[in-house]
């Protein structure tokens, strides 16, 4: 019997564990944790230039002087194919940039991403990451992860896993214009 209770107890260590990294997931405009990414809030957005899905080019600084989301994603990953709904419903209804960073060095092919892409009916850029260079610029290591860049290029909030609309529109409206 006594060692039930200690598998309970380490059972249970590691549900609040996981409960604790959920909280430190989601990062804030003070920039205390880094525990998703190397790059920080307060920090200037590190420029990139990707091709897009439709085979145009599109750079994070040809968007200045507006309030962009940087959503880095994969079809693979169901929690991404979750949120991209909602990321369209906030791109369609709010003053804001949303770029959908594939990471395309992970997919099976450029093909799925263009399916699934059709499927959902998006309508903002999707940029593929085809040499995992921008990922590896923001050291993004879980997907999804979302940026989101103020006017003036800085980076104002850090958020890793899923987004519903709701938190989108919260966090945008917390960001200083």
């Amino acid at each position: 019997m006594r060692g039930w209770g200690v598998i309970a107890f380490l059972a249970i260590l590691v549900g609040w564990s996981a409960l604790t990294m959920n909280e430190d997931k989601e990062m804030t405009r003070s920039g205390e944790s880094q525990t998703a990414t190397g790059i920080a809030v307060g920090q200037k957005a590190p420029d990139f230039t990707l091709q897009a899905l439709d085979g145009t080019s599109a750079s994070l600084s040809d968007f200045r002087s507006q309030p962009v989301m940087i959503n880095f994603w994969a079809t693979w990953c169901p929690p991404c194919r979750a949120e991209m709904p909602d990321m369209e419903r906030f791109y369609q209804n709010h003053e804001v940039e949303v770029l959908a960073v594939n990471l395309t060095t992970t997919e099976y092919s450029k093909g799925e991403v263009q399916q699934f892409v059709a499927e959902i009916g998006v309508s903002f850029p999707i940029l593929l990451d085809e040499a995992n260079e921008v990922a590896s610029l923001y050291q993004i290591q879980p997907l999804p992860t979302s940026l989101f860049i103020d006017r003036e290029g800085v980076i104002r909030h850090i958020n890793v896993g899923p987004m519903n609309e709701e938190m989108m529109i919260r966090v945008l409206d917390q960001m200083e214009f």
